[in-house]
């Protein structure tokens, strides 16, 4: 009898949140919970492996002092996103592809499945990544430019007297108190800033195809009404390419259901 399909475990461990989804291979992704990562300790991991017992899970991590915590609270089914896993199935045209951080890998997983290449795939999270598919869905490169709290904290950071200011989007450029001038200059900078670097890539790029654009991250909203190229927003892409590699992996590897012993 077939073994049945499995329910996976997504985790994405950011710079400055932890997120996890649950998703079936050809069911939508799940959000499951968030937490700073700062708050995932090696208890509060195992506390989430004896809360999802059963599932096989995929991790994208980016704070490398996080693993270790993760392999011993997930013993024998811990999928790790990582250029080397064959499962990956990204063609890379990129010297050195295990600098590439666990997320952005997952995201160019999602983005290359659609195979509507080229594509520029923005991550609006700590840092704004930009990972770039060229038009036989090669993994060519990209940039990484400050996150937009990043610029928020820099600028209130170098300054004495610009009073704390919480992030939102600005009612207008022309700010009529220091908070919305402030608001004002780093949403715009922002904007700005990834349309510009959108740009650069774009014509870096050989051929004639456009690049389409996803956008992805939590500050991705910012965005979607300031860049007049074609772009789609897809706010879990990462959770979608775990959910690919974890089955590519099942299908390989169908025994790989749950660990009793965890």
């Amino acid at each position: 009898m077939r073994t049945p399909t499995p329910e996976f475990l997504l985790i994405d461990v950011g710079n400055t949140r932890l997120k996890w989804a649950t998703a079936r291979p050809d069911a939508p992704v799940r959000v499951a919970g968030d937490v700073a990562t700062k708050q995932a300790t090696p208890a509060w991991v195992s506390s989430l492996a004896q809360k999802y017992r059963q599932q096989p899970t995929v991790l994208a991590s980016v704070v490398p002092k996080s693993l270790p915590a993760f392999r011993r609270a997930f013993p024998r089914r811990l999928i790790e996103a990582a250029a080397e896993l064959p499962e990956i199935g990204l063609h890379f045209l990129y010297p050195k592809p295990a600098e590439i951080g666990a997320d952005r890998l997952a995201a160019a997983v999602a983005a290359h499945e659609s195979k509507k290449w080229p594509v520029i795939v923005v991550q609006c999270g700590t840092a704004t990544a930009f990972t770039v598919l060229d038009a036989k869905g090669r993994l060519c490169g990209g940039a990484i430019a400050p996150g937009l709290q990043a610029q928020l904290a820099a600028l209130l950071g170098a300054t004495a007297q610009l009073p704390a200011t919480a992030m939102r989007m600005p009612k207008t450029a022309l700010a009529k108190s220091t908070r919305e001038a402030i608001r004002a200059g780093v949403v715009l900078n922002f904007q700005g800033g990834v349309k510009g670097i959108i740009e650069h890539l774009s014509a870096a790029l050989p051929g004639p195809t456009k690049p389409h654009i996803i956008l992805t991250g939590g500050n991705a909203g910012y965005l979607t009404g300031s860049i007049d190229l074609p772009h789609t927003l897809r706010p879990l892409l990462v959770f979608e390419g775990l959910r690919i590699i974890g089955n590519r992996i099942w299908k390989r590897t169908p025994g790989l259901t749950h660990d009793s012993d965890s």
